[in-house]
């Protein structure tokens, strides 16, 4: 019933959670609640496996996976990690994309009165 997770599965577990996590911009805070609760990751897990797992089948989803994955410290270190990369990549594609338009506004020439200012 309680059976672990291949690494497989882990590593999908956890690029599906830090996706979920990046969609809805929550990176910094998860980062932060994360970074918290590690040292506590292994009690959380158990805890969730026995008060809240019992309820999870109502609802139809199978999350014994779930909670192993994320019972292990490296595991909660690998997501975290996933998330700054993300983070990351998100904030180099932004910096290229500012100098991307800076470029594009300081090429093309000044219209009308704006080419008397100096500005």
């Amino acid at each position: 019933m309680w059976e672990d997770p291949s690494d497989d599965k882990e590593n999908e577990i956890i690029k599906r959670t830090a996706e979920t996590i990046y969609k809805y911009d929550m990176d910094l805070v998860a980062i932060l609640i994360l970074e918290s609760i590690k040292p506590l990751a292994s009690v959380g897990g158990q805890f969730a496996r026995y008060m809240v797992a019992p309820f999870v089948p109502f609802i139809g989803d199978n999350s014994s996976p779930f909670f192993a994955t994320f019972q292990d410290k490296n595991n909660v270190e690998r997501l975290i990690q996933t998330l700054e990369e993300k983070g990351r990549k998100d904030e180099e594609e932004k910096k290229r994309l500012k100098q991307a338009r800076k470029a594009e506004k300081e090429e093309s020439p000044k219209k009308g009165w704006r080419k008397y200012l100096p500005f």
